[in-house]
């Protein structure tokens, strides 16, 4: 790629340079000479009369083909005398043509007059393109001159927004098309080359999304569009009325390329991890070119143009003395980073001076800016390449990296899978060895509350009998007795009452957990379990029911939900023993498709950070240490709702109460 970038460059650069010596040299037609003098009108007030009337020593010789007087606002008179050593027809011609005002006065040959016919040719860009069919990039005269005899011609510039600068040249009008054609091959190689490397740039920013190869293009663009201005192609193409158009076009598009230029070179050099303080003092270097872009707009050129040129080679400078400093830092990428902005600096310093006037230098010297402008964009493309392709040298090591340690890693992965393999093999025997023996625990379990209650129900009949047979010999009278035996019968009741919920409960937490779905009456089932916690713990209980409870329906198993309401009852009652003698509440409550059944007490409530947790096995709220119980009481209620289709949730307030809610969908048959 480097090399490819190198020879591209080194072409366009012998191309140029070709093109632009050869008309630097300015060669007059063989046989004709020419004498240049000018005169300096700080008043602009001078006309052709009065510059007839002045003495010839009042013009200075110049010795040189171009003229360039920089940004000014005094007029300039050229005095161009043009002798041949036979008569022909030559073509006078003053360019690029951006210089504002241009009033060319052509004399006969030996006729100084006012008097006398003069060819008078109004130009400049702030006027219409001359309609002579000769004017265009250059603005042209032709004359005729004659043998031995010297033609004059007074030329007036001036300026109102742009610098003074022209090359006059004189030359045979057949060799008109051979000039044309060289000014054209050069521009179209200019252009074709800077629209060649913005396409690349353009095409890096595609595959590579950071925003220097998108600056580096807006730059390189904004390069072509000034030289569109200062070739004179937008004077012809865009503005041939005249105007200020023209000087606000070439003016806005210089400091916009400066705002675009800066930030490539902030972003390219990498000034934000590298110089802290340079980086900033570029983006104010952008700032400023916004700031020029305005003046230019508002026709302010001349007033901005010193400070504007200054800061621009004070960041050219910087910008070229940060590459140098960093040119070993990243190998060639740098390298030729460093190389493209101390190009650029030359090419910006040279067209500066040579602009501004500070130092007398032909007008070829401004156009190294065109070829510093060619030379910093290749080597910065072939620069962004380099890293490019680095970057993708390395993805692919990466890559290989990536994939060798994958390699590894699937290896690994796959003695870890074996490995862990035999280990959950393992666990899992541990697993079922366990699971059988908790289900022959719980079948243990079963079988012996299964006992107990057959072995106590038969003594609890015989002494419910005798009770009955007691209370049926007492007179009616004897309410003492009668009272003591109520509290007997009373007893017998709650006994029975245990023995039943305790056997119902161990059936549901062994391998009888198979809810039987019927349609029931939802209220019957909580009026059943009311009952059945009245005998079992002998509280208060008040029941809600809604209106329409009476008539709902739900698929449920009403012995398993009763286990659950109970277990529910049982909860309320042990947490608010010790802390309210208020009732335990039993609500039924009757939604669009649910049927929602809640226990809510006044006791001890449960820690906002545990409730999550409490319907989890072997889970109890932290406030409940000195309280008896295995935690299991809620999470067998969890484990019903779910076994009807329905949720559970709990509500509660530390030290004022607990509110636990079953939702079950209702039956819509």
């Amino acid at each position: 790629m480097f090399s490819r970038s190198f020879l591209a460059s080194l072409t366009v650069i012998i191309s140029l340079f070709v093109a632009l010596s050869s008309q630097a040299q300015g060669l007059n037609p063989v046989g004709v000479s020419v004498d240049i003098r000018y005169l300096v009108d700080p008043t602009r007030n001078l006309n052709l009369e009065a510059v007839l009337a002045l003495q010839p020593e009042r013009f200075h010789r110049h010795d040189r083909s171009d003229i360039n007087f920089g940004y000014t606002r005094d007029a300039v008179w050229l005095r161009v005398s043009i002798e041949s050593e036979r008569d022909r027809t030559v073509l006078l011609s003053m360019s690029p043509n951006f210089v504002d005002l241009i009033d060319i006065y052509a004399f006969p040959s030996n006729h100084l007059s006012v008097a006398a016919p003069v060819r008078h040719v109004s130009t400049g860009d702030h006027r219409p393109l001359p309609s002579d069919g000769l004017s265009g990039l250059d603005d042209m005269l032709e004359l005729d001159l004659k043998a031995g005899k010297a033609t004059v011609t007074y030329v007036r510039l001036a300026a109102l927004g742009s610098a003074i600068t022209t090359n006059v040249q004189v030359y045979a009008k057949e060799d008109g098309p051979r000039r044309s054609a060289a000014t054209a091959l050069v521009t179209g190689v200019w252009f074709g080359s800077m629209g060649m490397l913005v396409v690349i740039q353009l095409v890096f920013f595609y595959y590579d999304r950071r925003p220097h190869y998108l600056l580096l293009a807006l730059s390189t663009l904004l390069a072509g569009v000034v030289y569109t201005g200062t070739l004179g192609l937008s004077r012809v193409f865009l503005f041939p009325e005249g105007g200020m158009e023209n000087d606000v076009f070439v003016s806005v598009s210089v400091w916009l390329g400066l705002t675009a230029s800066t930030l490539a070179v902030a972003y390219i050099l990498d000034l934000r991890e590298n110089n802290l303080w340079l980086h900033r003092l570029f983006l104010a270097g952008s700032v400023l070119g916004l700031v020029g872009a305005v003046f230019g707009a508002a026709g302010l050129q001349q007033t901005f143009a010193p400070v504007g040129s200054l800061a621009s080679m004070l960041l050219a400078t910087l910008a070229a003395w940060q590459g140098l400093r960093t040119a070993k830092s990243g190998g060639a990428a740098t390298q030729l980073r460093a190389a493209a902005y101390v190009v650029f600096w030359v090419g910006v310093i040279a067209v500066m001076v040579q602009r501004t006037a500070l130092v007398d230098l032909p007008n070829w010297v401004a156009h190294t800016y065109a070829v510093a402008c060619v030379v910093q964009t290749i080597l910065l493309t072939a620069a962004l390449g380099v890293r490019l392709r680095a970057a993708e040298a390395l993805n692919l090591v990466m890559q290989q990296q990536a994939l060798a340690a994958a390699k590894a890693a699937q290896v690994h992965a796959n003695a870890l899978v074996e490995e862990r393999t035999r280990e959950l093999a393992s666990a899992r025997r541990t697993a079922e060895d366990a699971l059988q023996a908790e289900l022959r625990s719980q079948q243990q379990q079963v079988q012996f509350m299964e006992v107990i209650s057959h072995q106590y129900r038969t003594p609890l009949a015989a002494i419910r009998t005798h009770v009955d047979n007691i209370g049926l010999s007492l007179p009616k009278t004897d309410e003492a007795n009668r009272s003591r035996l109520e509290r007997v019968y009373k007893g017998i009741l709650r006994l029975v009452e245990v023995l039943e919920v305790n056997l119902s409960r161990a059936r549901l937490q062994g391998p009888s957990f198979r809810p039987v779905l019927q349609r029931v009456l939802v209220a019957e089932v909580v009026a059943a379990a009311a009952n059945r916690g009245r005998d079992l713990l002998q509280s208060t209980i008040v029941t809600d029911m809604a209106p329409h409870a009476a008539d709902a329906r739900i698929y449920g198993d009403a012995d398993m939900l009763g286990i659950a309401i109970i277990n529910l009852l049982e909860n309320a009652e042990k947490f608010s023993r010790s802390r309210s003698r208020q009732p335990i509440r039993l609500s039924c409550e009757i939604g669009e498709a649910t049927a929602v059944i809640s226990v809510s007490d006044k006791g001890i409530g449960i820690p906002a950070g545990d409730l999550p947790t409490i319907f989890d096995p072997a889970r109890r709220g932290s406030n409940a240490h000195d309280i008896e119980g295995s935690g299991l009481g809620l999470s067998l209620v969890a484990r019903i709702s779910a076994a009807h289709g329905g949720t559970i949730r709990a509500e509660s307030v530390p030290g004022q109460g607990t509110r636990v809610a079953i939702e079950i969908p209702l039956s819509r048959d």
